[in-house]
């Protein structure tokens, strides 16, 4: 009897514990998406061609495109070639990649090279290499829907760089983008007019991408020889040069050096200090045309630089001819030739007085005819040839002043 009941609370044990294992292990209904995955990637890929182009029941394959900035890589000036880094997003139909939801419900991932791209290429390449793409995966869902972002590398050339001379001007490149094989009737670029400039960083030292005016045209180009139109996009993206600190330290420095050229000539007519300041200044710009030289490294720029220097000097360079020939020689002249009376009746009137003229005599003392100053010798002994030239030399000076200013003024807004 007592085996009996031994035995049934064996059984009765054994069956409580089954009945635990069974709750409390997790029992999971979900399908393996790993075996869908590669079961629909087997069905799809097993009679597909990656080289036969999707037709989808037409003989065009439509491709949409779009263009997305990243960074302006480089300008290369003396070469003109631009170079850019940025994505091209891409997306198309192909019905032979379709399988049905109830195998999968998701997105299929696979290498770029396992199916059929299109055979995009920059026809504006500056590099040998015309295919900019990258081999990354590529997403399509179970409507034969292809999504495809490779991030390229372009370098193109860029020939508006070598027409604009002047560093202040916008310089426009282009990407041109297309098929290097199919027609406009094979291949069917569609592609929005504005750039998606969300993941653009404008943080090029030198240039900056006026982001407002850039846009995509989508160019048709026909033949002579052939009747079907070739398709190309072209990215246009128009920059701007950001400031040199270089050329704004040479341009200050030549204001300061054609400030103090028209210091010259508020020095006495006769001083030797007209030429050791001339001359300084002259050598001062001298030493900064050597730098401008080694510090600025593009062809526009050390042009634009240069061409300031140069006449900056040939400023200075008139304002000692100047002295050395017209004003120092008229301010040591001692006869036995006088100035014109009028002249120096005008100098020692009110504009000696606001020009700061210095004059032995006064406006009363000074007279048309010299003979009426007979009658008092004293004044004409102190009014000497030599006064009177000085006079008219200063005088000049500051009618000089007065030139070389507005044409300095007018040097530095060019």
């Amino acid at each position: 009897m007592m085996g009996s009941l031994n035995k049934g609370f064996s059984f009765c044990s054994v069956i409580i514990l089954i009945w635990i294992n069974v709750r409390t292990s997790p029992v999971s209904c979900e399908p393996d998406v790993t075996a869908q995955m590669q079961k629909v990637k087997q069905k799809i890929m097993s009679n597909y061609d990656k080289y036969i182009r999707p037709t989808n029941g037409t003989n065009t394959t439509e491709i949409h495109t779009a263009f997305i900035p990243r960074q302006i890589i480089s300008l290369d000036e003396k070469l003109a070639i631009f170079s850019m880094d940025s994505y091209i997003f891409m997306s198309w139909l192909d019905t032979r990649l379709q399988w049905n939801t109830t195998d999968y419900e998701g997105y299929l991932q696979l290498p770029a090279n396992m199916v059929w791209l299109p055979d995009i290429t920059v026809h504006n390449s500056h590099s040998q290499q015309v295919n900019p793409t990258q081999d990354v995966l590529l997403a399509f869902d179970s409507s034969g829907n292809v999504w495809w972002a490779p991030p390229v590398l372009t370098q193109t050339s860029c020939p508006t760089l070598t027409i604009s001379p002047n560093p202040a001007d916008e310089v426009q490149c282009v990407i041109m983008i297309g098929s290097w094989m199919h027609d406009g009737w094979e291949i069917d670029f569609q592609h929005n007019d504005w750039l998606i400039m969300d993941e653009f960083e404008n943080i090029n030292p030198s240039w900056e991408l006026i982001t407002s005016k850039a846009k995509v045209i989508r160019n048709v180009t026909y033949y002579e020889c052939c009747p079907e139109p070739y398709l190309s996009i072209h990215i246009i993206l128009p920059m701007k040069r950001r400031p040199v600190p270089a050329i704004d330290a040479t341009r200050a420095a030549c204001i300061l050096v054609m400030t103090l050229t028209l210091s010259i000539f508020w020095l006495p007519p006769d001083s030797s200090k007209k030429i050791i300041l001339g001359g300084f200044l002259f050598f001062a710009l001298c030493v900064l045309l050597v730098y401008v030289g080694r510090s600025i490294k593009s062809p526009v720029l050390i042009l634009s630089a240069v061409s300031f220097v140069q006449t900056t000097m040939y400023l200075v360079v008139l304002a000692l001819l100047i002295q050395i020939f017209i004003v120092i020689k008229m301010a040591s002249c001692s006869g036995p030739s006088r100035p014109p009376a009028a002249i120096v009746q005008f100098l020692t009137g009110p504009l000696g007085k606001y020009t700061c003229l210095r004059s032995p005599l006064s406006e009363d003392k000074v007279s048309l005819d010299r003979v009426q100053l007979k009658e008092d010798s004293s004044t004409m002994e102190c009014f000497t040839v030599r006064d009177e030239w000085k006079l008219v030399a200063s005088g000049l000076d500051r009618a000089l002043f007065i030139i070389m200013g507005i044409v300095m003024i007018a040097v530095h807004h060019l």
